[in-house]
Protein backbone atom coordinates (compact mmCIF):
# COMPACT_ATOMS: atom_id res chain seq x y z
CA UNK A 1 0.00 0.00 0.00
CA UNK A 2 1.44 3.36 -1.07
CA UNK A 3 1.94 5.67 1.92
CA UNK A 4 0.15 8.85 0.93
CA UNK A 5 -0.76 10.32 4.31
CA UNK A 6 1.76 12.64 6.04
CA UNK A 7 2.43 11.68 9.67
CA UNK A 8 1.10 14.95 11.06
CA UNK A 9 -2.28 14.30 9.40
CA UNK A 10 -2.86 10.80 10.80
CA UNK A 11 -5.22 12.07 13.49
CA UNK A 12 -6.08 15.43 11.98
CA UNK A 13 -9.83 15.31 11.29
CA UNK A 14 -9.85 18.53 9.24
CA UNK A 15 -7.35 17.01 6.78
CA UNK A 16 -9.53 13.97 6.19
CA UNK A 17 -12.65 16.12 5.92
CA UNK A 18 -10.95 18.19 3.21
CA UNK A 19 -9.91 15.06 1.26
CA UNK A 20 -13.42 13.60 1.42
CA UNK A 21 -14.86 16.92 0.27
CA UNK A 22 -12.43 17.10 -2.66
CA UNK A 23 -13.32 13.55 -3.69
CA UNK A 24 -16.91 14.69 -3.91
CA UNK A 25 -15.79 17.65 -6.04
CA UNK A 26 -14.05 15.19 -8.41
CA UNK A 27 -17.25 13.22 -8.82
CA UNK A 28 -19.35 16.29 -9.58
CA UNK A 29 -16.77 17.75 -12.00
CA UNK A 30 -16.51 14.41 -13.79
CA UNK A 31 -20.23 14.38 -14.50
CA UNK A 32 -19.83 17.87 -15.94
CA UNK A 33 -16.85 16.77 -18.05
CA UNK A 34 -18.79 13.73 -19.34
CA UNK A 35 -21.60 16.07 -20.37
CA UNK A 36 -19.10 18.35 -22.15
CA UNK A 37 -17.72 15.31 -23.98
CA UNK A 38 -21.17 14.38 -25.23
CA UNK A 39 -21.80 18.00 -26.27
CA UNK A 40 -18.42 17.97 -28.08
CA UNK A 41 -19.45 14.89 -30.03
CA UNK A 42 -22.98 16.05 -30.91
CA UNK A 43 -22.34 19.78 -31.40
CA UNK A 44 -19.08 19.09 -33.24
CA UNK A 45 -20.95 17.46 -36.10
CA UNK A 46 -24.16 19.50 -36.04
CA UNK A 47 -22.80 23.00 -35.34
CA UNK A 48 -19.03 23.01 -35.94
CA UNK A 49 -18.98 20.91 -39.12
CA UNK A 50 -16.60 18.28 -37.75
CA UNK A 51 -16.59 15.00 -39.63
CA UNK A 52 -15.86 12.30 -37.06
CA UNK A 53 -15.18 8.90 -38.59
CA UNK A 54 -16.82 5.80 -37.13
CA UNK A 55 -13.82 4.85 -34.97
CA UNK A 56 -13.71 8.33 -33.45
CA UNK A 57 -17.44 8.29 -32.70
CA UNK A 58 -17.19 4.87 -31.07
CA UNK A 59 -14.11 5.87 -29.06
CA UNK A 60 -15.57 9.18 -27.84
CA UNK A 61 -18.98 7.71 -26.97
CA UNK A 62 -17.41 4.65 -25.33
CA UNK A 63 -15.18 6.92 -23.24
CA UNK A 64 -18.26 8.93 -22.28
CA UNK A 65 -19.97 5.75 -21.04
CA UNK A 66 -16.78 4.59 -19.32
CA UNK A 67 -16.43 7.89 -17.41
CA UNK A 68 -20.08 7.74 -16.33
CA UNK A 69 -19.65 4.11 -15.26
CA UNK A 70 -16.57 4.44 -13.08
CA UNK A 71 -17.76 7.79 -11.73
CA UNK A 72 -20.99 6.17 -10.57
CA UNK A 73 -18.98 3.33 -9.00
CA UNK A 74 -16.75 5.84 -7.17
CA UNK A 75 -19.79 7.74 -5.96
CA UNK A 76 -21.26 4.53 -4.51
CA UNK A 77 -18.12 3.36 -2.73
CA UNK A 78 -16.94 6.81 -1.54
CA UNK A 79 -19.05 6.83 1.68
CA UNK A 80 -17.75 3.36 2.54
CA UNK A 81 -14.06 4.28 2.27
CA UNK A 82 -12.62 4.93 5.72
CA UNK A 83 -9.99 7.51 6.68
CA UNK A 84 -7.50 5.08 8.17
CA UNK A 85 -3.75 5.55 7.55
CA UNK A 86 -2.01 2.35 6.47
CA UNK A 87 -5.12 0.99 4.74
CA UNK A 88 -6.96 1.87 1.54
CA UNK A 89 -8.40 5.26 2.47
CA UNK A 90 -10.01 8.31 0.83
CA UNK A 91 -6.58 9.62 -0.27
CA UNK A 92 -5.99 6.41 -2.20
CA UNK A 93 -9.42 6.89 -3.73
CA UNK A 94 -8.27 10.31 -4.98
CA UNK A 95 -5.23 8.69 -6.61
CA UNK A 96 -7.39 6.01 -8.27
CA UNK A 97 -9.73 8.68 -9.65
CA UNK A 98 -6.84 10.69 -11.13
CA UNK A 99 -5.37 7.55 -12.75
CA UNK A 100 -8.75 6.66 -14.27
CA UNK A 101 -9.19 10.21 -15.58
CA UNK A 102 -5.72 10.25 -17.12
CA UNK A 103 -6.38 6.88 -18.80
CA UNK A 104 -9.64 8.22 -20.27
CA UNK A 105 -7.78 11.34 -21.46
CA UNK A 106 -5.16 9.24 -23.25
CA UNK A 107 -7.92 7.38 -25.12
CA UNK A 108 -9.55 10.66 -26.15
CA UNK A 109 -6.22 12.19 -27.15
CA UNK A 110 -5.39 9.16 -29.32
CA UNK A 111 -8.66 9.48 -31.25
CA UNK A 112 -8.77 13.28 -31.60
CA UNK A 113 -5.40 14.08 -33.19
CA UNK A 114 -2.77 13.53 -30.43
CA UNK A 115 -0.54 16.56 -31.05
CA UNK A 116 -3.43 18.52 -32.57
CA UNK A 117 -6.07 17.32 -30.15
CA UNK A 118 -8.08 20.17 -28.55
CA UNK A 119 -8.37 18.11 -25.35
CA UNK A 120 -4.70 17.87 -24.30
CA UNK A 121 -4.81 20.92 -21.92
CA UNK A 122 -6.87 18.73 -19.55
CA UNK A 123 -3.60 16.94 -18.73
CA UNK A 124 -2.36 20.15 -17.11
CA UNK A 125 -5.68 20.59 -15.28
CA UNK A 126 -5.42 17.06 -13.86
CA UNK A 127 -1.88 17.67 -12.66
CA UNK A 128 -2.89 20.88 -10.89
CA UNK A 129 -5.78 19.13 -9.15
CA UNK A 130 -3.56 16.22 -8.16
CA UNK A 131 -0.92 18.60 -6.78
CA UNK A 132 -3.46 20.02 -4.33
CA UNK A 133 -4.11 16.57 -2.85
CA UNK A 134 -1.32 14.06 -3.42
CA UNK A 135 2.19 14.10 -1.91
CA UNK A 136 4.95 15.67 -3.99
CA UNK A 137 6.77 12.46 -4.96
CA UNK A 138 3.54 10.88 -6.25
CA UNK A 139 2.40 13.82 -8.38
CA UNK A 140 5.91 14.45 -9.76
CA UNK A 141 6.09 10.78 -10.79
CA UNK A 142 2.70 10.97 -12.46
CA UNK A 143 3.67 14.20 -14.21
CA UNK A 144 6.82 12.54 -15.57
CA UNK A 145 4.92 9.47 -16.78
CA UNK A 146 2.21 11.53 -18.49
CA UNK A 147 4.80 13.77 -20.18
CA UNK A 148 6.86 10.82 -21.42
CA UNK A 149 3.85 8.82 -22.69
CA UNK A 150 2.28 11.81 -24.43
CA UNK A 151 5.62 12.79 -25.99
CA UNK A 152 6.11 9.20 -27.16
CA UNK A 153 2.65 9.20 -28.77
CA UNK A 154 3.49 12.45 -30.58
CA UNK A 155 6.78 11.02 -31.91
CA UNK A 156 5.10 7.77 -33.00
CA UNK A 157 2.41 9.83 -34.73
CA UNK A 158 5.06 11.91 -36.51
CA UNK A 159 6.86 8.74 -37.63
CA UNK A 160 3.60 7.29 -38.92
CA UNK A 161 3.67 4.33 -36.55
CA UNK A 162 0.49 5.47 -34.74
CA UNK A 163 -2.57 6.65 -36.64
CA UNK A 164 -3.11 10.41 -36.42
CA UNK A 165 -6.94 10.33 -36.20
CA UNK A 166 -7.18 14.05 -36.97
CA UNK A 167 -10.60 15.61 -36.55
CA UNK A 168 -11.76 16.37 -40.06
CA UNK A 169 -13.07 19.92 -40.28
CA UNK A 170 -11.03 21.24 -37.37
CA UNK A 171 -8.64 22.97 -39.78
CA UNK A 172 -9.43 24.61 -43.11
CA UNK A 173 -6.72 22.64 -44.86
CA UNK A 174 -4.54 19.64 -43.99
CA UNK A 175 -1.37 20.54 -42.12
CA UNK A 176 2.04 18.95 -42.27
CA UNK A 177 3.93 19.44 -39.00
CA UNK A 178 7.68 19.83 -39.08
CA UNK A 179 10.15 18.09 -36.78
CA UNK A 180 10.98 21.48 -35.22
CA UNK A 181 7.33 22.06 -34.35
CA UNK A 182 7.09 18.60 -32.74
CA UNK A 183 10.22 19.22 -30.64
CA UNK A 184 9.04 22.70 -29.63
CA UNK A 185 5.55 21.41 -28.74
CA UNK A 186 6.97 18.65 -26.53
CA UNK A 187 9.31 21.11 -24.79
CA UNK A 188 6.52 23.62 -24.15
CA UNK A 189 4.12 20.90 -22.94
CA UNK A 190 6.73 19.39 -20.63
CA UNK A 191 7.60 22.83 -19.25
CA UNK A 192 3.96 23.73 -18.65
CA UNK A 193 3.33 20.43 -16.88
CA UNK A 194 6.40 20.79 -14.67
CA UNK A 195 5.77 24.45 -13.79
CA UNK A 196 2.08 23.81 -13.05
CA UNK A 197 2.86 20.87 -10.78
CA UNK A 198 5.71 22.72 -9.06
CA UNK A 199 3.65 25.83 -8.29
CA UNK A 200 0.46 23.98 -7.30
CA UNK A 201 2.35 21.51 -5.11
CA UNK A 202 4.27 24.27 -3.34
CA UNK A 203 1.05 26.14 -2.66
CA UNK A 204 -0.58 22.97 -1.34
CA UNK A 205 2.45 22.10 0.79
CA UNK A 206 2.48 25.63 2.19
CA UNK A 207 -1.22 25.35 3.06
CA UNK A 208 -0.70 21.97 4.72
CA UNK A 209 2.19 23.40 6.70
CA UNK A 210 0.02 26.29 7.86
CA UNK A 211 -2.67 23.76 8.82
CA UNK A 212 -0.13 21.81 10.82
CA UNK A 213 1.06 24.94 12.62
CA UNK A 214 -2.55 25.93 13.28
CA UNK A 215 -3.27 22.48 14.70
CA UNK A 216 -0.25 22.69 16.99
CA UNK A 217 -1.30 26.16 18.16
CA UNK A 218 -4.83 24.95 18.82
CA UNK A 219 -3.45 22.10 20.92
CA UNK A 220 -1.33 24.58 22.87
CA UNK A 221 -4.40 26.76 23.42
CA UNK A 222 -6.31 23.74 24.70
CA UNK A 223 -3.48 22.93 27.09
CA UNK A 224 -3.40 26.56 28.26
CA UNK A 225 -7.19 26.56 28.69
CA UNK A 226 -6.95 23.33 30.67
CA UNK A 227 -4.31 24.81 32.96
CA UNK A 228 -6.30 28.04 33.30
CA UNK A 229 -9.50 26.24 34.28
CA UNK A 230 -7.64 24.17 36.87
CA UNK A 231 -6.14 27.33 38.31
CA UNK A 232 -9.54 29.08 38.36
CA UNK A 233 -11.14 26.12 40.11
CA UNK A 234 -8.42 26.09 42.74
CA UNK A 235 -8.55 29.83 43.41
CA UNK A 236 -12.35 30.10 43.35
CA UNK A 237 -12.74 27.12 45.65
CA UNK A 238 -10.42 28.78 48.14
CA UNK A 239 -12.49 31.97 47.94
CA UNK A 240 -15.69 30.02 48.60
CA UNK A 241 -14.49 28.80 52.01
CA UNK A 242 -14.22 32.20 53.77
CA UNK A 243 -17.41 33.47 52.12
CA UNK A 244 -19.31 30.42 53.40
CA UNK A 245 -17.81 30.98 56.85
CA UNK A 246 -19.00 34.61 56.83
CA UNK A 247 -22.49 33.47 55.80
CA UNK A 248 -22.57 30.94 58.65
CA UNK A 249 -21.61 33.61 61.19
CA UNK A 250 -24.30 35.98 59.83
CA UNK A 251 -26.85 33.16 60.13
CA UNK A 252 -25.91 32.61 63.75
CA UNK A 253 -26.44 36.29 64.50
CA UNK A 254 -29.74 36.49 62.59
CA UNK A 255 -31.05 33.39 64.38
CA UNK A 256 -30.38 35.19 67.70
CA UNK A 257 -28.00 32.53 69.00
CA UNK A 258 -25.70 35.34 70.18
CA UNK A 259 -28.48 37.38 71.72
CA UNK A 260 -30.97 39.98 70.50
CA UNK A 261 -30.04 42.12 67.50
CA UNK A 262 -30.89 45.76 66.91
CA UNK A 263 -33.49 46.20 64.13
CA UNK A 264 -31.22 48.41 61.98
CA UNK A 265 -28.32 46.01 62.49
CA UNK A 266 -30.55 43.07 61.55
CA UNK A 267 -31.56 44.85 58.34
CA UNK A 268 -27.93 45.35 57.42
CA UNK A 269 -27.15 41.72 58.25
CA UNK A 270 -30.00 40.50 56.03
CA UNK A 271 -28.57 42.54 53.16
CA UNK A 272 -25.10 41.16 53.93
CA UNK A 273 -26.48 37.62 53.83
CA UNK A 274 -28.12 38.26 50.45
CA UNK A 275 -24.83 39.54 49.12
CA UNK A 276 -23.05 36.46 50.45
CA UNK A 277 -25.65 34.27 48.70
CA UNK A 278 -24.90 36.10 45.47
CA UNK A 279 -21.18 35.57 45.98
CA UNK A 280 -21.63 31.84 46.61
CA UNK A 281 -23.92 31.51 43.58
CA UNK A 282 -21.31 33.26 41.42
CA UNK A 283 -18.58 31.00 42.79
CA UNK A 284 -20.66 27.88 42.16
CA UNK A 285 -21.41 28.94 38.59
CA UNK A 286 -17.74 29.61 37.89
CA UNK A 287 -16.85 26.20 39.32
CA UNK A 288 -19.52 24.54 37.17
CA UNK A 289 -18.34 26.24 33.99
CA UNK A 290 -14.72 25.38 34.78
CA UNK A 291 -15.63 21.73 35.36
CA UNK A 292 -17.64 21.68 32.15
CA UNK A 293 -14.69 23.01 30.15
CA UNK A 294 -12.12 20.98 32.03
CA UNK A 295 -13.73 17.56 31.83
CA UNK A 296 -15.12 17.96 28.29
CA UNK A 297 -17.01 14.72 28.81
CA UNK A 298 -20.73 14.08 28.36
CA UNK A 299 -22.71 10.98 29.27
CA UNK A 300 -25.43 9.37 27.21
CA UNK A 301 -28.19 7.97 29.40
CA UNK A 302 -31.94 7.79 29.72
CA UNK A 303 -33.30 11.11 31.02
CA UNK A 304 -36.89 11.78 32.12
CA UNK A 305 -37.49 15.51 31.81
CA UNK A 306 -40.66 15.29 33.90
CA UNK A 307 -38.66 14.00 36.89
CA UNK A 308 -35.96 16.67 36.53
CA UNK A 309 -38.44 19.55 36.30
CA UNK A 310 -40.53 18.22 39.20
CA UNK A 311 -37.46 18.05 41.42
CA UNK A 312 -36.45 21.59 40.39
CA UNK A 313 -39.91 22.91 41.29
CA UNK A 314 -39.62 21.25 44.70
CA UNK A 315 -36.14 22.69 45.11
CA UNK A 316 -37.32 26.26 44.55
CA UNK A 317 -40.71 25.84 46.24
CA UNK A 318 -39.74 27.83 49.32
CA UNK A 319 -38.43 30.74 47.26
CA UNK A 320 -41.56 30.82 45.05
CA UNK A 321 -43.87 30.69 48.10
CA UNK A 322 -41.97 33.52 49.76
CA UNK A 323 -42.43 35.72 46.66
CA UNK A 324 -46.02 34.60 46.15
CA UNK A 325 -45.26 33.16 42.72
CA UNK A 326 -47.53 30.49 41.26
CA UNK A 327 -45.48 27.77 39.56
CA UNK A 328 -47.45 25.36 37.37
CA UNK A 329 -46.22 22.40 35.35
CA UNK A 330 -48.04 20.83 32.40
CA UNK A 331 -46.75 17.48 31.17
CA UNK A 332 -48.98 17.26 28.07
CA UNK A 333 -51.35 14.46 29.07
CA UNK A 334 -48.80 12.43 30.96
CA UNK A 335 -46.02 12.64 28.39
CA UNK A 336 -42.88 12.51 30.53
CA UNK A 337 -40.35 13.50 27.90
CA UNK A 338 -37.89 10.64 27.57
CA UNK A 339 -34.64 11.64 25.88
CA UNK A 340 -31.06 10.48 25.68
CA UNK A 341 -28.48 12.88 27.10
CA UNK A 342 -26.29 13.92 29.99
CA UNK A 343 -28.59 14.06 33.01
CA UNK A 344 -26.30 16.23 35.14
CA UNK A 345 -25.84 18.90 32.45
CA UNK A 346 -29.51 18.92 31.44
CA UNK A 347 -30.49 19.24 35.09
CA UNK A 348 -28.07 22.13 35.53
CA UNK A 349 -29.39 23.98 32.46
CA UNK A 350 -33.07 23.59 33.36
CA UNK A 351 -32.34 24.45 36.99
CA UNK A 352 -30.85 27.80 35.95
CA UNK A 353 -33.79 28.62 33.67
CA UNK A 354 -36.43 27.77 36.31
CA UNK A 355 -34.48 29.64 38.99
CA UNK A 356 -34.30 32.74 36.76
CA UNK A 357 -38.03 32.56 36.01
CA UNK A 358 -38.69 32.80 39.76
CA UNK A 359 -35.85 35.15 40.63
CA UNK A 360 -36.67 37.83 38.04
CA UNK A 361 -40.38 37.72 38.64
CA UNK A 362 -42.35 40.07 40.87
CA UNK A 363 -44.69 39.29 43.73
CA UNK A 364 -47.87 37.55 42.61
CA UNK A 365 -46.26 36.44 39.34
CA UNK A 366 -46.77 33.27 37.32
CA UNK A 367 -44.28 30.68 36.07
CA UNK A 368 -45.58 28.09 33.60
CA UNK A 369 -43.54 25.08 32.51
CA UNK A 370 -44.57 22.70 29.74
CA UNK A 371 -43.07 19.56 28.24
CA UNK A 372 -44.42 18.41 24.90
CA UNK A 373 -43.40 16.45 21.86
CA UNK A 374 -43.39 17.98 18.41
CA UNK A 375 -42.32 15.65 15.62
CA UNK A 376 -38.82 14.46 16.44
CA UNK A 377 -38.31 17.10 19.14
CA UNK A 378 -39.09 17.26 22.83
CA UNK A 379 -39.74 20.88 23.75
CA UNK A 380 -39.45 22.32 27.24
CA UNK A 381 -41.18 25.70 27.52
CA UNK A 382 -40.46 27.87 30.58
CA UNK A 383 -42.53 31.06 30.67
CA UNK A 384 -42.93 33.78 33.28
CA UNK A 385 -44.64 37.15 33.53
CA UNK A 386 -41.75 38.90 35.22
CA UNK A 387 -39.63 41.87 34.24
CA UNK A 388 -38.85 40.50 30.76
CA UNK A 389 -35.83 41.29 28.57
CA UNK A 390 -35.58 44.54 26.57
CA UNK A 391 -35.62 43.81 22.84
CA UNK A 392 -32.27 45.52 22.18
CA UNK A 393 -30.58 43.33 24.83
CA UNK A 394 -31.99 39.93 23.86
CA UNK A 395 -29.04 39.09 21.62
CA UNK A 396 -26.61 39.49 24.55
CA UNK A 397 -28.30 37.50 27.31
CA UNK A 398 -26.00 34.48 26.90
CA UNK A 399 -22.81 36.54 27.29
CA UNK A 400 -20.81 36.00 30.46
CA UNK A 401 -21.46 38.54 33.24
CA UNK A 402 -24.10 40.34 31.15
CA UNK A 403 -27.12 41.61 33.07
CA UNK A 404 -29.99 43.57 31.58
CA UNK A 405 -30.49 47.20 32.49
CA UNK A 406 -33.93 46.39 33.94
CA UNK A 407 -32.46 43.98 36.55
CA UNK A 408 -30.73 46.67 38.60
CA UNK A 409 -33.82 47.38 40.67
CA UNK A 410 -34.60 43.70 41.37
CA UNK A 411 -34.70 42.44 44.92
CA UNK A 412 -32.26 39.67 44.09
CA UNK A 413 -29.04 40.54 42.34
CA UNK A 414 -27.43 38.03 40.01
CA UNK A 415 -23.98 37.29 38.65
CA UNK A 416 -24.75 37.22 34.93
CA UNK A 417 -23.25 33.73 34.70
CA UNK A 418 -26.37 31.55 34.78
CA UNK A 419 -27.53 31.95 31.18
CA UNK A 420 -23.93 31.80 29.98
CA UNK A 421 -23.67 28.39 31.63
CA UNK A 422 -26.99 27.31 30.09
CA UNK A 423 -25.81 28.34 26.62
CA UNK A 424 -22.51 26.51 27.00
CA UNK A 425 -24.34 23.35 28.05
CA UNK A 426 -26.75 23.54 25.10
CA UNK A 427 -23.83 23.99 22.71
CA UNK A 428 -22.04 21.03 24.27
CA UNK A 429 -25.09 18.77 23.99
CA UNK A 430 -26.28 20.03 20.59
CA UNK A 431 -29.52 21.42 22.03
CA UNK A 432 -31.30 24.40 20.50
CA UNK A 433 -32.48 27.18 22.82
CA UNK A 434 -34.68 30.13 21.87
CA UNK A 435 -35.92 33.21 23.75
CA UNK A 436 -39.11 35.21 23.49
CA UNK A 437 -39.88 38.41 25.35
CA UNK A 438 -42.67 39.38 25.90
CA UNK A 439 -43.45 35.84 26.97
CA UNK A 440 -46.35 33.62 26.00
CA UNK A 441 -48.14 34.49 29.27
CA UNK A 442 -47.31 38.20 29.23
CA UNK A 443 -49.66 40.76 30.76
CA UNK A 444 -49.83 44.48 29.97
CA UNK A 445 -47.57 45.51 32.85
CA UNK A 446 -45.66 42.22 33.11
CA UNK A 447 -43.86 41.33 29.82
CA UNK A 448 -42.03 38.27 31.12
CA UNK A 449 -39.77 35.87 29.21
CA UNK A 450 -40.22 32.48 27.53
CA UNK A 451 -37.32 30.07 27.05
CA UNK A 452 -37.82 27.21 24.58
CA UNK A 453 -35.39 24.30 24.82
CA UNK A 454 -35.52 21.87 21.88
CA UNK A 455 -34.17 18.41 22.61
CA UNK A 456 -33.72 16.79 19.21
CA UNK A 457 -33.49 13.07 18.52
CA UNK A 458 -36.35 11.84 20.66
CA UNK A 459 -35.42 8.82 22.72
CA UNK A 460 -36.10 5.49 21.11
CA UNK A 461 -35.71 3.70 24.42
CA UNK A 462 -39.18 2.20 24.38
CA UNK A 463 -38.72 0.86 20.86
CA UNK A 464 -35.32 -0.56 21.81
CA UNK A 465 -36.71 -2.15 24.96
CA UNK A 466 -39.56 -3.69 22.98
CA UNK A 467 -37.11 -5.01 20.40
CA UNK A 468 -34.84 -6.39 23.11
CA UNK A 469 -37.85 -8.01 24.80
CA UNK A 470 -38.87 -9.62 21.51
CA UNK A 471 -35.32 -10.82 20.86
CA UNK A 472 -35.11 -12.17 24.39
CA UNK A 473 -38.46 -13.92 23.98
CA UNK A 474 -37.36 -15.48 20.72
CA UNK A 475 -34.11 -16.67 22.33
CA UNK A 476 -36.08 -18.16 25.21
CA UNK A 477 -38.41 -19.98 22.80
CA UNK A 478 -35.44 -21.19 20.80
CA UNK A 479 -33.68 -22.52 23.89
CA UNK A 480 -36.91 -24.21 25.03
CA UNK A 481 -37.41 -25.95 21.69
CA UNK A 482 -36.20 -29.58 21.84
CA UNK A 483 -33.39 -30.44 19.46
Amino acid sequence: MIALVPKWAHHYDEFWTAIRRRNLWFIRLRYFFALLLLVFLVAGETLLAFNFDSSQKIAIFSTFLLILGYNLAVQIIRPKIQCVPGKFNCLHLSLVQIILDLSALFVLISYTGIVESPIYPFFIFQMIVGSLILPGYVIYTMCGIVTVVYSLLIVLQYKGIVASNYISGLYLQPRTLSESYIILFIMVFASMMAISVLLANRIARSLYKREQELRENIEKLHEAEFAKQKYIMGVVHEIKTPVSAVQSIVDLILQKYLGPVNEKVEEKLIRARKRSEEAIELINNILRISKLRLLNVTNQEKVILYDIISSMIDKYAERSRTKGIDVSFYDNKGYHGEIIGDKVLIELALSNLICNAIKYNTRGGIVRIKVERSGENVIVEISDDGIGIPKHEQSRIFEQFFRGANTKNCEYEGSGMGLSLVYEITQRLGIKIATESPSRIARPDRPGTTFLVYFSKVSEIQEREEQLSQDSLQETKASATPH
